[in-house]
């Protein structure tokens, strides 16, 4: 009977000595391959399309704020030499005082500010890319627009919207808005602001 007692006890010894043997090399270098190519698929795929992630609702901020700037510039008049008291007379036209050289296109005063643009030229040459950014009145609206930045180009254009040669006049200005996200994607808006 004692001996019976024996061999009970030592064939738990041996399951147990089996199970503290640990991996083999071929299972280490297995996993370790594994873990490799687990970590290339998360790095070429998976982290990537975190970033495509916001880009829309990126794509959707700039196009805001794009047409906020637009809706700013094409509600002021045409030149600053046009007429603001119901537009009987245009710049430009027979008698009238011609309208502004493209050359002098920009603030029609050195103190003159954004909250002061009174025409659409006065916005060429605007650029926010590096300060908070403000709306019209000077109020910040950069917790909504985190790392946007902006540039504005003026020209006179065609009825098409293309830009004539500097020196020449037209019955149409092009307001070009270039809006840059936070990523570094630029995004163009434009407009044609007609005299009238």
């Amino acid at each position: 009977m004692p001996n019976q007692h024996y061999l009970n006890l030592s064939k738990p010894r041996k399951n147990a000595a089996r199970a503290q043997q640990g991996f083999t090399l071929i299972e280490i270098i297995v996993g370790i391959v594994t873990l490799g190519i687990s970590i290339v698929l998360l790095s070429v795929i998976i982290f990537p399309q975190a970033q495509r992630s916001a880009e829309p609702i990126l794509q959707s901020r700039a196009a805001t704020l794009g047409q906020a700037i637009l809706d700013e510039i094409m509600s002021k008049s045409f030149d600053e030499n046009s007429d603001r008291s119901g537009g009987a007379e245009r710049c430009g036209e027979t008698g009238a005082t011609s309208c502004t050289l493209e050359v002098d296109f920009g603030p029609d005063g050195a103190g003159e500010t954004r909250d002061r643009f009174n025409d659409v030229d006065d916005y060429d040459g605007l650029n926010d890319t590096t300060s908070p950014l403000e709306d019209a009145l000077g109020d910040e609206i950069a917790a909504r627009y985190s790392g946007f930045g902006y540039a504005i180009s003026v020209c006179y254009s065609d009825s098409s919207g293309e830009c004539l040669n500097t020196g020449a006049i037209s019955l149409f200005k092009r307001v070009e808005v270039t809006v840059t996200t936070s990523l570094g994607q630029d995004f163009q808006f434009s407009a044609i602001r007609g005299n009238y």
